[in-house]
């Protein structure tokens, strides 16, 4: 009998599990009731990188405008207000228990961002003891593809266990993300664009599907992964 493929799954962080626009907009709400000025400065932050489609850092330009012990505070206070269950998004966790449902199948939070903002993150969340890798660079494509042996197969970094694995799935909110993804990588790119509805579409890969939130994942990869 032929063994099952193992299959690991790779999943973003924010806006892919994590509700960022809830946790913003929860600590903007703390912040606002001692420092309506910063709170003020944050929104301008907040809509200016969403205009230019970047990611901001909200941690690490908080901690710039206040004392160490205050950031403390905030973030105790958003962990009370908001529960781990509260900023996931819909599916989040029906999604990373569908990556751990058959044997031989794992999986990994793969995040772009500043190290202290997502190490927030992944504790505020509770998925800080997910297996995880913290990037400097938004293109990820190019990251996966240097595990890829020359047999076909991925060998995993240290921090996503080191084993090789024949199957790789990869879901994440930005365009970029999937520039220079293998074409046997299953992507998912979780977006609310409609197909030929923005230019990126033009120059959508192959095997990188637009889903509109990760139930549409699951639903997607359990017509391509044999189990």
């Amino acid at each position: 009998m032929k063994a099952s493929p193992t299959v690991f799954h790779i999943l973003d962080l924010d806006r892919t599990l994590l509700d960022t626009s809830k946790l913003a907009h929860h600590l903007k709400e703390i912040i606002a009731r001692r420092d309506p000025e910063l709170a003020s400065a944050i929104g301008v932050q907040i809509t200016q990188h969403l205009k230019e489609g970047t990611s901001f850092f909200i941690f690490q330009y908080i901690a710039e405008h206040i004392h160490h012990d205050q950031l403390e505070r905030y973030i105790n206070e958003l962990n009370y207000i908001a529960p781990a269950s509260e900023l996931l998004l819909p599916g989040a966790s029906e999604r990373i228990a569908f990556a751990k449902s058959q044997p031989g199948w794992s999986m990994g939070i793969l995040t772009y961002g500043a190290p202290r903002d997502q190490k927030i993150k992944l504790k505020l969340t509770g998925l800080q003891m997910e297996r995880h890798i913290i990037t400097d660079t938004p293109k990820k494509g190019s990251i996966i593809a240097s595990w890829k042996l020359p047999n076909g197969k991925y060998k995993l970094p240290i921090e996503f266990g080191g084993h090789t694995v024949d199957q790789l799935t990869f879901d994440d909110d930005k365009f970029i993300a999937f520039k220079d993804l293998p074409g046997d990588v299953l992507g998912q790119w979780v977006t609310h664009a409609s197909i030929g509805g923005t230019n990126d579409m033009k120059h959508l890969a192959a095997n990188v599907r637009p889903v509109p939130n990760l139930e549409a994942s699951i639903k997607y990869l359990k017509t391509k992964l044999v189990f």
